[in-house]
């Protein structure tokens, strides 16, 4: 049984509800917490279904033509209200690894099966566990969660606890079905990382209009109507965003890489299962705005 948009939809709202019912103090401070699962939403999701769910998306994705739908219009919506201004936001970056093997050995129309299937039903998971999904550059998917202060701890742990889930899915989802094929195994590497970013408007390619060197009223109208007749398209920009891309180079396969500021909103209990990762400052050079040092980190422990 698949896990449409439906079901990710019915999921979020619950998700919204419970949160909504429950104390924001105690949501606030983790230190009063004694279950944080509770808050999180891999207590509301069976994890197992959507591991069969995405093994039988891609069965049926070799057998014909795989149906894909990308949540754009959604993104654009959410970020339609932040036209040019600054934000804080969790990047999620996934990168796949084999696919370079998988297009050496497979014909590229098979190629292209797997890595929508793989893009579809990783954008399902980003979007259960209250993320969206930003944009696909190759085999590449770039989603953010929108934080809000009071509840920046949680959304730190449903992201890593998303990531998570994508490894699984890969594991015990798709891989299984590349074994019974003799297809090469994929993997992934997932970076993420918390700061500021900027929202930026952008519009398509308008019609050719008169040269606009000549500034008169009439030019300069057309030119206006043209423009608001297209549909803005709305992107992130910033330091966050490229440093979650730049960090996943760093991950090693299906291992989840996070930066310092996810690392140090982390219990002292739950940073026990990251260990810093010990990068030449020739490959790794960045440096963070709050300790004005090289910016740490941190690899999940396998």
């Amino acid at each position: 049984m698949d896990v449409d948009l439906e079901e990710v939809s019915e999921v979020i709202k619950k998700i919204n509800d419970k949160k909504e019912q429950e104390n924001d103090s105690r949501l606030i401070s983790k230190s009063n917490v004694n279950d944080l699962s509770v808050f999180h939403v891999d207590a509301l999701i069976d994890i197992q279904k959507i591991i069969s769910a995405s093994q039988s998306s891609m069965w049926k994705a070799l057998r014909s033509d795989p149906i894909f739908t990308a949540p754009f219009e959604e993104t654009q919506e959410i970020l339609s209200g932040y036209n040019y201004d600054k934000i804080k936001l969790i990047i999620l970056n996934i990168d796949i690894v084999g696919s370079t093997k998988l297009s050496m050995n497979l014909p590229i129309e098979r190629v292209s099966k797997i890595i929508q299937t793989f893009t579809q039903e990783m954008t399902k998971i980003i979007r259960l566990y209250g993320g969206y999904v930003l944009k696909y550059i190759g085999d590449a998917i770039i989603g953010f969660f929108n934080v809000s202060s009071e509840h920046l701890y949680t959304l730190c742990i449903n992201a890593i606890n998303c990531a998570r889930t994508m490894i699984k899915v890969i594991n015990q989802g798709f891989n299984p079905v590349f074994g019974q094929y003799d297809y090469p195994e994929l993997g992934v590497r997932i970076g993420i990382d918390y700061g500021e970013n900027v929202i930026v408007k952008y519009y398509p390619h308008v019609d050719k209009i008169d040269d606009l060197s000549v500034y008169d009223y009439k030019t300069l109208q057309k030119s206006s109507d043209l423009i608001s007749a297209k549909k803005p398209v709305y992107d992130i920009l910033g330091y966050t965003i490229s440093i979650a891309s730049k960090m996943t180079t760093h991950a090693r396969v299906n291992h989840i890489i996070v930066g310092q500021l996810i690392y140090d909103i982390l219990s002292a209990e739950e940073q026990e299962y990251f260990s810093l990762v010990d990068i030449n400052p020739e490959n790794w050079n960045y440096i963070s705005d709050e300790t004005g040092s090289i910016y740490k980190l941190y690899l999940n422990r396998a």
